[in-house]
């Protein structure tokens, strides 16, 4: 993500030659939480599924983490994951070990205003989560598909029902009646398990 500091914009792709470029198939392991991390992530291209730590294919999905984004972060602290991150698609990154980072505010202190301001965008995705996640189900599902067609940059979601499911946190029936009414008002349509976004304004008439 970016911030503003002296005026000028600061982008953590200014600073990758500092990284380790790495590559991610489809739905491969990153890291899991409780795990004992070095360092943090720079998603350069693709998408990865944030979820809890659960053995049976039911885990809650917390996030889907576009491109300009880190996670990963907390291990700065010397801190555990707090979840396990996997590749949703083919995915870049660009892995910054705690040395790298050290090195990197040695040289350019204004590298950790980049990472207050990531920390304060999750402090917030937490309180909307939190604050759709009280409204009546229509919202909290309206939100949340506005949420990850902002992640995808994309109006197509690429994520099953069970999935979103997963991701909202409500039944997968509840899933299932909503969006066959929303595809009936012609907000959205379904084809080959992707849902696609037709009218976005609509969605955000019922947040």
């Amino acid at each position: 993500m970016e911030a503003l500091t002296n005026n000028i914009l600061l982008s953590w792709e200014d600073y990758l030659e500092y990284g380790k470029r790495l590559f991610f198939k489809e739905k491969t392991v990153i890291f899991e939480q409780g795990d004992i991390g070095s360092g943090f992530y720079f998603v350069k291209k693709g998408l990865i599924k944030i979820k809890s730590k659960r053995n049976d294919e039911n885990s809650r999905i917390l996030d889907i983490v576009g491109p300009g984004r880190i996670i990963g972060e907390q291990t700065i602290d010397h801190l555990p994951y707090y979840s396990t991150a996997i590749s949703h698609v083919d995915s870049i990154l660009y892995y910054f070990t705690n040395n790298d980072f050290e090195e990197l505010t040695q040289k350019y202190p204004e590298v950790i205003t980049l990472l207050v301001h990531s920390l304060i965008l999750k402090e917030k995705l937490l309180l909307n989560n939190i604050n759709a996640t009280s409204t009546d189900t229509h919202p909290q599902i309206a939100y949340s598909l506005l949420y990850l067609m902002d992640s995808y940059k994309s109006q197509e979601i690429n994520l099953t029902q069970q999935e979103l499911s997963l991701f909202v946190g409500v039944t997968r029936i509840t899933i299932y009646k909503v969006l066959k009414q929303w595809v009936s008002e012609g907000i959205l349509s379904i084809n080959n398990r992707k849902i696609f976004i037709i009218d976005p304004q609509s969605l955000w008439e019922k947040c």
